[in-house]
């Protein structure tokens, strides 16, 4: 049975294999934005496609915000890089070959079967900050995720002073 998380948990790490031909760590990306995951099974499902899609459209909206997207699936990384070449996807599939998914909640699906896809959002502190498992419909899903995001602090506000003291003084001078 898969872990219960709940708002305020720390996310799971995980390392996995991106489309991108490079192995992305959680923990290396929410320093700098908060992420959102989208975890789904078969890239080929309506479904999944349907969120997948959607969530490229949103990509300029979203990235206006302190936020990342990353897909992650059991799927092949060659039908992972099918669906983004075909989707025309600006954000990373990531290939989930041992099961990180299931620390996130989401089960695998009996042979035969497609898990539903799940949202979660992971904030700069590496917390689950918003999670809808399942995800009914990754549209409708978007416009909450958009006001929770508008009210995360800004990029730099857990620098230490020093560095913020640095930037202002490089950007005057």
């Amino acid at each position: 049975m898969a872990p219960t998380l709940s708002i305020g948990d720390e996310a799971p790490n995980f390392d996995l294999t991106s489309t991108e031909d490079v192995v992305i760590m959680l923990r290396d990306e929410v320093p700098r934005a908060a992420v959102l995951l989208y975890l789904f099974g078969d890239p080929s499902a309506e479904d999944t496609r349907r969120g997948l899609e959607d969530l490229a459209a949103a990509s300029r909206r979203l990235a206006e915000l302190p936020l990342s997207v990353l897909g992650i699936s059991p799927a092949k990384l060659d039908e992972l890089k099918a669906a983004q070449r075909e989707l025309r996807l600006p954000f990373p599939l990531l290939v989930d070959d041992r099961g990180f998914s299931s620390d996130y909640g989401v089960e695998a699906a009996a042979e035969g079967e497609t898990p539903a896809p799940a949202l979660v959002v992971v904030d700069r502190q590496q917390k689950i900050m918003w999670m809808a498992n399942p995800v009914g419909s990754v549209a409708d899903a978007i416009g909450q995720l958009e006001r929770d995001l508008k009210r995360l602090p800004s990029t730099t506000s857990n620098y230490p002073r020093k560095v913020i003291n640095r930037l202002v003084d490089r950007w005057v001078n």
